[in-house]
C-alpha cells in the first residue's frame, strides 16, 4: 500500500469519526447539526472528486507520457471546477433554505458557518495527516 493510499484511507477513516463525534455534540448542544453533516459529506465527496482526479490523470500520463492527447493541465483545471460548482452549488442551497425557514440573520450566519466548518474538517485532518506522513525529500525544481 503506497502512502497516498494510506493517507486517503486514513483521512476518511478519521473524518467520519469527527464528523460523527461533532454532530452528535452540536445535536445535544440544540444547534443545528445538519448544516454540519451536510458539510462534512460535501468535503467527503469533494476529497473523493479529487483522489480520482488523481488517479485519473496518473493513468493516463502513463499511457501518454508526450501528452499527445491528454492535456493534464485541462483535466486538472476541469476537475477543479467542477469540484467547486459542487461547493458553490451546496452552499447557495443551503443559505436559501435557511431564508426559507424564515431565520434570523444571526442563525442564518450561524448554521452557514457551522455547515463551513464541516467542510473545513476534511481540509485540516489531510494536512495534518500530509505533514505527519512527510518524510522530508526535498523537490528540486
Amino acid at each position: 500500500m503506497t502512502k497516498e493510499v494510506k493517507i486517503n484511507m486514513l483521512v476518511v477513516i478519521i473524518t467520519i469519526v469527527l464528523v460523527t463525534i461533532i454532530t452528535i455534540i452540536l445535536a445535544l448542544c440544540g444547534q443545528n447539526w445538519k448544516y454540519y453533516l451536510i458539510g462534512g459529506m460535501l468535503g467527503l465527496m469533494c476529497h473523493g472528486l479529487m483522489v480520482k482526479q488523481d488517479a485519473r490523470i496518473a493513468r493516463f500520463s502513463r499511457l501518454d507520457p508526450e501528452h499527445q492527447t491528454f492535456n493534464p493541465k485541462k483535466s486538472a483545471i476541469l476537475w477543479y471546477m467542477l469540484r467547486s460548482v459542487l461547493v458553490i452549488a451546496t452552499f447557495v442551497i443551503l443559505a436559501l433554505l435557511l431564508y426559507k425557514d424564515g431565520a434570523d440573520k444571526k442563525t442564518q450566519i450561524i448554521s452557514m458557518l457551522i455547515a463551513l466548518g464541516g467542510y473545513m474538517t476534511i481540509k485540516i485532518v489531510f494536512l495534518i495527516l500530509l505533514i505527519f506522513f512527510h518524510d522530508g525529500k526535498k523537490v528540486v525544481s
